[in-house]
């Protein structure tokens, strides 16, 4: 769990690392207050949801269950996921502490290796009359609504309101939006895991082809024009050929994604993103891709590839094989998240040692405007089916697990999962990876090779098998480190983060410095029933207009029809329908 992990799209998967920096200001009385009142008056209504018997359980004064109760669950588990001999997902270290310190025996109904398999069985089981596991995660926004809709799920607001611990109702205070997954009319379905949000684009740009060119890293849109143009026509890498361009894009999809992305030029010219829905000045939502400031950005985008600015084969790369033509030395420009650094940018100098990358910050556009795309707060959550006894043993067994990232020092889980597997003591200090190189006894590594822990993170089905994170966990560390690598961490997130190098730690601040400009995607519900019948054809017809006028296939004002037509085959029919899951948020 506690060394970095590469994610989906080749970057550092934050959530592996020891623990998450702690909040400026976590506690928010006012807001918790808030929350508290509506969640009390939501559960006055109990038709939702199925009626506690949380005290069928005997507790001890120790916090263990007697007699031990049994909860069931249904899951993913990698294929890879390390066991230490003669352990399982069923018996293992983790439900061993689960069984001797809390008296909770967890059960597997099933166990799958990927989503579209659990998602599969998840849809037999909701079709059939067998019954739901007690507790279980789901990320897929239309399998929620079709659980929510079914009314086997059970309603929790009144589960929060008595046993939720008081450090986790401020949390959800605090982050609200994380439960629009699993809320529908004034009701809430589902526990949302949060995630740490480290993603948020920077820009990465040749910092010896700045040099070469005699420029300054650009401020503005117009700035950077000047930069494109140089990059493109001035030979930046000298080696007497013309044979460098300004940007490394992708538009084999969607323009606006995480890497070798634009979703920084439409930033500049609005707030408004292609595929996300946006709230409008009188407080509805709008869809993002037919506002005038995305043809002002498409515009500009369209004139930097006729002027050679941007990849010419941006439109048939996906993100990976665009920012190749950044770590190549074919562009000098790149757009993605800060933990772009070590993978894949370190190759950029092993194709050539000389090489100098930097991050640098989203420039303005011509009224100042900057932004860039949302960071998911929450992409799963944990749902309970109807009529489930043992909220309290749920809502204890999540805040023990959750205690570290509060830097409890009480909590069992304050220096890592497992002592022996995710980490080692030695000399009374964790050791998290290459135990063999740190000087660990050959007895006490987790496996053979000496070099990698177990990650115990794994077994612990009932908040499915992965890290609990508090929303910009690492912000607050990263910040420290940046302003003085030398300073002293002061808990185990900071820890793991203190050794990384300088150009990591300065992207991770430019990084954070930039939070305040991204633009949120309002939308966070299942497809409406237009979507299911039109979505396809619709960002279909987007993503070749947008592309289609960027290479000048089509001029500009193909955007206008774009937009005419957006709204009749539909999109009118959807915008009504965003709105209405909008609305019922608040009901």
């Amino acid at each position: 769990m506690r060394a970095g992990k590469q994610n989906s799209e080749g970057g550092i998967n934050e959530m592996s690392d020891r623990t998450s920096t702690k909040l400026t200001k976590l506690y928010v009385p006012l807001a918790a207050a808030l929350l508290l009142s509506s969640v009390v008056a939501a559960c006055s209504d109990n038709s939702g949801g199925g009626k506690q018997a949380a005290g069928s359980s005997a507790k001890k004064a120790d916090g263990k269950y007697d007699p031990p109760i049994t909860i069931t669950t249904a899951r993913t588990l990698d294929a890879n996921t390390k066991f230490k001999p003669g352990e399982t997902i069923e018996d293992n270290v983790h439900t061993r502490w689960m069984k001797d310190r809390m008296g909770i025996i967890m059960k597997h109904n099933f166990v799958v290796n990927n989503d579209k398999d659990f998602n599969t069985k998840m849809r037999l089981l909701l079709a059939s009359s067998d019954p739901l596991p007690d507790v279980f995660q789901l990320s897929d926004a239309t399998l929620i609504d079709e659980f929510i809709q079914s009314g086997k799920l059970m309603a929790i607001d009144d589960a929060i309101a008595k046993y939720a611990p008081q450090r986790i109702k401020d949390l959800y205070a605090k982050y609200p939006d994380g439960f629009n997954m699993f809320k529908r009319n004034g009701k809430t379905y589902g526990v949302p895991m949060y995630e740490s949000l480290t993603g948020g684009t920077l820009l990465w740009v040749r910092q010896d082809w700045l040099k070469k060119v005699n420029l300054p890293q650009p401020k503005t849109i117009d700035e950077l024009d000047k930069v494109f143009e140089a990059f493109t026509n001035q030979d930046p890498d000298g080696n007497g050929k013309k044979d460098t361009f300004g940007l490394a894009l992708s538009m084999q999809d969607r323009i606006n994604g995480s890497r070798a992305t634009a979703d920084w030029v439409f930033g500049a010219y609005g707030s408004y993103m292609p595929f996300h829905w946006s709230k409008a000045q009188d407080g509805s939502l709008v869809y993002g891709s037919i506002q005038p400031s995305i043809k002002q950005a498409l515009g500009k985008m369209r004139d930097w590839m006729a002027k050679g600015y941007i990849d010419p084969e941006a439109g048939i790369k996906d993100a990976n094989k665009a920012t190749e033509s950044f770590v190549s030395g074919s562009a000098g420009l790149v757009a993605g998240e800060y933990f772009m650094y070590p993978t894949p940018l370190l190759d950029t100098t092993k194709n050539n040692p000389n090489a100098d990358f930097q991050p640098m910050s989203l420039p303005a556009g011509p009224t100042g405007s900057i932004g860039r795309n949302e960071t998911l707060m929450v992409k799963r959550g944990i749902v309970f089916r109807k009529d489930f006894p043992y909220m309290d043993a749920w809502f204890d067994y999540y805040n023990r697990m959750f205690g570290y990232q509060f830097f409890d020092k009480d909590s069992e889980f304050y220096l890592g999962n497992h002592e022996g597997y995710d980490y080692v003591m030695l000399d009374g200090k964790p050791v998290y990876q290459q135990f063999e190189k740190m000087g660990v006894p050959k007895d006490k590594w987790p496996l053979p090779d000496g070099k990698t822990p177990i990650e115990a993170k794994a077994y612990a089905s009932l908040i499915g098998g992965t890290n609990l994170n508090r929303p910009y966990s690492y912000d607050e560390g990263i910040l420290k480190f940046a302003n003085d690598p030398k300073a002293t961490p002061a808990n185990p997130i900071e820890d793991s983060i203190k050794d990384r190098v300088p150009i990591h730690q300065l992207a991770g601040k430019v990084r954070i410095e930039q939070n305040k400009y991204e633009v949120k995607n309002e939308f966070k519900g299942a497809p409406t029933k237009t979507m299911r019948t039109k979505l396809e054809l619709l960002e279909k017809m987007e993503k070749e207009t947008f592309n289609q006028i960027i290479y000048g296939k089509l001029p500009l004002d193909a955007f206008d029809k774009f937009v005419s037509d957006w709204k009749a085959n539909g999109g009118d029919d959807i915008t009504k329908e965003v709105n209405e899951w909008y609305k019922s948020l608040s009901k």
